[in-house]
């Protein structure tokens, strides 16, 4: 295990991995093979129902919550896992509660994530309903409206004041709350239940604006203590006097999770326009990628006591939640077709570059600071180059400027070489505890996780990270049947593997699935 001598990362050495017909296949069974053992070290190590404590009814970070969610999700992707005689569904229901949990709801607690949730529990119900005739709880949906309700009172109290730092972030915030509705919008609703829910979801372009409105006020705030140099459009308070750039707290995290909205909830031609703000923020973080040789910093402003003197390369709080962020800014046509730069695609080149160089973390294999968590974050950055927009977007640029530097950057990445790369460090991430508990690979000694089985930071994250991965190569599988014509019409089509895809869990993507 690692000690408090163990490096912030290890060197890589890993070769990535060959895109061919038998590499790729040879690549799944090894990661349908952990997919069986991780889940069924899951299930030894977390309690059923009858034996959870009340103090495990936390959010779906650290606690039991997401280790329910994490099997919902296995189940969701159960057809490309190879464990046909796991019952994922099954681990799932036998955890969740049928009622609570009984927590207040503060102001700067709105998010389903964070500790002390009152989501995790109505959530976990609602996504656990596969049947759309099933009733969904008038508890729960009360619960749900009372949480948007302080949510939207937020902007009538002191934004500054102690209660209210980090109050828009994903692990504790609005925009985590904003996540959770929009993944329960997505689902099929019986008349009853879709029109007890619908007033709730009427309210998210009201929730947008307030997270909008909280960026904006950040920026004020921020260029009255710092000036001008370093502000980037929208900024939204972390600590005191710090602004966090990372995915689960900052401003990468809650750009994704708004960037998952309705095109009309972002830009409706009239009152509302936010695409503006929000693309100069992400050009902004883009030129600050590149300043730091692909390095995210962990917060604004860039110098003062509190700074760190090295850069983080994980998913909370650096160039992995970034590239989260510019992988849903790709897939987003009316914002990348109207405001993509140049800087977008060199930043991405030079931050999944450290992230390869830089990402074997000695923290371990989890998600959120961990070995999964980096590689997913290129996951869905080689998905990202599946789209066809990206030619569209850089002929409007070239008539927006016109200039011709079109280019990606040097050698700019292409997927199957991100693709190449993300499955490597899924590979490496086997020998993490406490999926692998020896200490046989003495060149590299992992830290066990403070919670090794949680979503965020332990196993059921990085189960997630191996199921989605056997997903992408299925599909991958089946894009070379297609272009060898060897496609049949019995096949999974290429537009439904797109629906089994998920995004890292807590943070946004743009699928057509219910599933955090």
């Amino acid at each position: 295990m690692a000690t408090a001598n163990a490096p912030q990362f290890y060197a890589n050495q890993l070769s990535p991995v060959e895109i061919s017909q038998s590499s790729l296949k040879d690549t799944l069974k090894q990661l349908q093979t952990a997919v069986r053992k991780a889940t069924l070290l899951l299930h030894e190590s977390c309690p059923r129902l009858e034996a959870l404590e009340e103090s495990q009814n936390t959010g779906f970070y650290a606690g039991i919550p997401g280790v329910i969610l994490a099997f919902l999700r296995l189940d969701h992707q159960a057809k490309f896992l190879g464990s046909s005689d796991l019952n994922f569904y099954q681990l799932a229901i036998e955890r969740i509660p049928t009622e609570g949990p009984d927590v207040p709801i503060l102001h700067d607690r709105t998010s389903p994530f964070g500790s002390s949730s009152a989501l995790a529990g109505p959530i976990l119900r609602i996504s656990a309903s596969k049947d759309p005739k099933t009733t969904v709880s008038s508890e729960d949906i009360e619960c749900i409206r009372r949480v948007v309700h302080v949510a939207l009172e937020n902007d009538r109290l002191v934004r500054h004041g102690a209660s209210l730092m980090g109050s828009d972030e994903m692990l504790f915030g609005r925009a985590g709350l904003l996540w959770a509705l929009l993944n329960l919008r997505m689902r099929n609703y019986e008349d009853e239940t879709a029109r007890s829910l619908n007033p709730i979801f009427r309210e998210i372009p009201r929730l947008v604006d307030a997270i909008i409105v909280g960026g904006i006020d950040g920026r004020k705030d921020f260029t009255t203590k710092h000036g001008e140099q370093d502000a980037l459009q929208l900024m939204w308070h972390w600590k005191t006097d710090r602004y966090s750039l990372g995915a689960v707290h900052g401003i990468a995290g809650i750009l994704s999770s708004i960037l998952a909205c309705k095109a009309e909830e972002l830009n409706n031609g009239a009152e509302r326009n936010h695409l503006p703000l929000i693309a100069g923020t992400i050009t902004g973080l883009c030129k600050l990628c590149i300043a730091n040789y692909g390095h995210l910093p962990t917060s604004l402003p860039l110098h003062g006591s509190s700074h760190r003197s090295s850069s983080l390369v994980q998913v909370c709080h650096g160039s992995p939640g970034f590239l989260n962020l510019m992988a849903c800014a790709r897939r987003n046509r009316p914002l990348v077709t109207a405001f993509w730069q140049p800087e977008w695609d060199k930043a991405i080149y030079a931050a999944s570059e450290r992230v390869w160089e830089e990402g074997i973390l000695s923290k371990g294999g989890g998600i959120c600071h961990g070995i999964a968590g980096n590689a997913w974050s290129l996951l869905l950055l080689d998905d990202s180059f599946e789209e066809d927009i990206m030619a569209t977007a850089r002929q409007k640029h070239a008539s927006r400027t016109e200039s011709l530097d079109l280019a990606p950057g040097p050698s700019g990445p292409q997927g199957e070489y991100i693709l190449a790369r993300a499955l490597a460090l899924l590979l490496k991430a086997r020998d993490t505890p406490p999926y692998n508990d020896t200490d046989e690979d003495s060149s590299c000694m992992y830290r066990m996780p403070d919670r090794p089985y949680s979503l965020a930071e332990g196993l059921a994250g990085t189960v997630c990270a191996w199921a989605n991965a056997c997903v992408v190569i299925h599909s991958k599988l089946q894009s070379m049947h297609v272009q060898q014509g060897q496609f049949h019409s019995g096949d999974v089509t290429l537009k439904e593997y797109e629906s089994l895809k998920l995004a890292i869990p807590i943070l946004a993507s743009h699928r057509p699935t219910g599933l955090l």
